[in-house]
């Protein structure tokens, strides 16, 4: 019976050992025995099996354990410092970006107050001049912000109070943008301008002062004025235009006047309209 009892033992502790080795990576063979001396503590077979439930319960509570974390944690150390770099690279990038774009508003807020001094200065004399008199002027809504500012017409033809352009009439509202117009142009001349009705809110009086304008400028510029208006027309040098003597064929037609005002005619186009 003892022979058998210490086979079972033998039996159940080789079972153990075999247990801890593969469970706990220990071999017990290599721990030795455990000897009660006189500075340890007697052992508490409760206590140590509290313990062992503790960290049973720990090991359960973290899940199965991946084998691969290791390799994993160093791509991913890796793939962070890579990550890094560019952010480093991204935060210089958007510094100089931000720096270039101060420059860059710094030297258009300077180059447009220029310009719109130039053009309010210019727009106030060509008010004055078609209006024979009176006061205009070109007004920031945000003087603090003048690349996104507004900007405020503000016109007063003679024996009138000081407005908004809102205020005039149509032949007035009219006038005003063709000074403004005008104006920008003698901040930035073009050998070539092309005019829409714009003489169409214009009456006679007003027509004759835009007329002489186009005169003045016409020396250094071709206009291509497009006009219903009699008296435009009279006073240009070269008319053209449409007209229709069968149904569905149009023909251009066009008329040079020399400096007698003398009427030249020459059908210069025939073509099918749809």
């Amino acid at each position: 019976e003892i022979e058998l009892r210490d086979t079972e033992q033998r039996s159940r502790f080789e079972s153990l050992k075999e247990r801890i080795l593969e469970e706990y990576g220990a071999d017990v063979a290599q721990l030795g025995d455990y000897v009660v001396g006189e500075d340890q503590p007697p052992f508490d077979a409760q206590k140590v099996r509290e313990e062992i439930d503790r960290l049973k319960a720990r090991l359960k509570s973290m899940g199965p354990v991946n084998l691969l974390a290791l390799d994993e944690y160093d791509e991913e150390s890796k793939r962070l410092e890579f990550l890094k770099g560019q952010y480093e690279d991204l935060e210089k990038s958007k510094e100089s970006l931000i720096a270039a774009i101060d420059r860059i508003n710094d030297t258009d807020r300077m180059m447009f107050l220029d310009t719109f001094e130039l053009v309010r200065g210019n727009f106030i004399d060509m008010f004055r001049r078609l209006f024979e008199g009176g006061e205009a002027d070109l007004q920031l809504v945000d003087p603090d912000d003048p690349l996104e500012s507004a900007i405020e017409i503000v016109a007063s033809p003679r024996e009138k109070k000081l407005g908004r352009l809102s205020l005039l009439s149509g032949g007035e509202r009219a006038l005003t943008a063709i000074a403004l117009l005008f104006a920008i142009y003698l901040v930035k001349p073009s050998p070539f301008c092309i005019l829409d009705e714009v003489d169409a809110p214009l009456d006679d009086a007003n027509v004759q002062r835009f007329v002489r304008m186009l005169r003045e400028f016409s020396e250094r510029t071709q206009f291509i004025v497009i006009t219903h208006n009699k008296a435009t027309m009279k006073e240009s040098d070269r008319l053209y235009g449409i007209t229709m003597e069968e149904s569905g064929v149009s023909k251009v037609v066009s008329v040079r006047l020399d400096s007698a005002r003398e009427e030249v005619v020459s059908e210069d186009a025939v073509f099918e309209t749809a």
